[in-house]
């Protein structure tokens, strides 16, 4: 669907649920679409590692996240931290990184498993030489955010020549009039993700519906909620 098809949906779907409700405007309807696209993903990230997700489910969440798959290869370290050991080593990774998926790294030529790890693993097993990094693997510890940038810190007693990331990706927001044009918004100063241009959502189509779907069961809610919460104050003035 293109973003004015989605808004059309949204509206129809959300008359619907709520006759006479006030309508939302362009921000809010965009807002509500990014925030159903990010949830669609968790659930399709969910459910394709779920071991008891049946065969159909694995596959429509495949559908979802394969257009938001992406390869990064890295080769600098970020020489201004310090790590757990002296064996640390940390990597920056793109911004827009929502799951990592597959990870190794290249060690003497060899292409060498990435192991996630939690603090509680590292402790109990840093010490044991049949458990710790070795030249046929390394741990990732948990990923961080600062400033804005993504950090991954590696532990590894060998030379990493390169770090290997296979992730998805967070969808772009969806936005279905320009937030710095559209009559009912405009002058606001509003963006979703930094972004104002209109943009549609770039999973797959067969998506698309499932999307509008999430987005108006939150708008429901919140309005259900909201409507509950102003009658509640009503009746404790009076």
């Amino acid at each position: 669907m293109t973003a004015s098809e989605l808004k059309e949906e949204f509206n129809l779907r959300y008359n619907n649920a709520l006759e006479g409700a006030p309508g939302l405007d362009t921000y809010e309807i965009s807002a509500y679409l990014t925030t159903g696209q990010e949830q669609l993903v968790k659930r399709s990230y969910d459910a394709d590692k779920d071991p008891t997700s049946s065969f159909e489910l694995k596959e429509k969440s495949r559908r979802v996240l394969n257009e938001l798959v992406k390869d990064e290869k890295i080769s600098s370290q970020v020489s201004s931290k310090r790590g757990l050991v002296d064996e640390s080593k940390f990597y920056e990774l793109s911004n827009d990184v929502m799951y990592i998926v597959l990870e190794t790294v290249t060690i003497e030529g060899k292409v060498v498993k990435v192991v996630p790890t939690t603090y509680d693993e590292f402790m109990m097993s840093f010490n044991n030489p049949f458990r710790k990094p070795s030249s046929r693997k390394a741990w990732r510890m948990d990923i961080s955010k600062e400033n804005s940038k993504t950090t991954v810190e590696l532990i590894s007693s060998e030379t990493i020549s390169q770090y290997n990331v296979r992730y998805i990706s967070y969808p772009s927001p969806i936005i279905i009039g320009n937030l710095e044009t559209s009559s009912d918004v405009e002058g606001m100063g509003l963006t979703i993700n930094g972004k104002t241009a209109v943009a549609t959502s770039a999973l797959n189509e067969l998506s698309h519906r499932d999307i509008v779907n999430i987005a108006v069961e939150n708008a429901v809610l919140d309005y259900r909620e909201s409507s509950l919460k102003g009658r509640v104050e009503m009746d404790s003035r009076a």
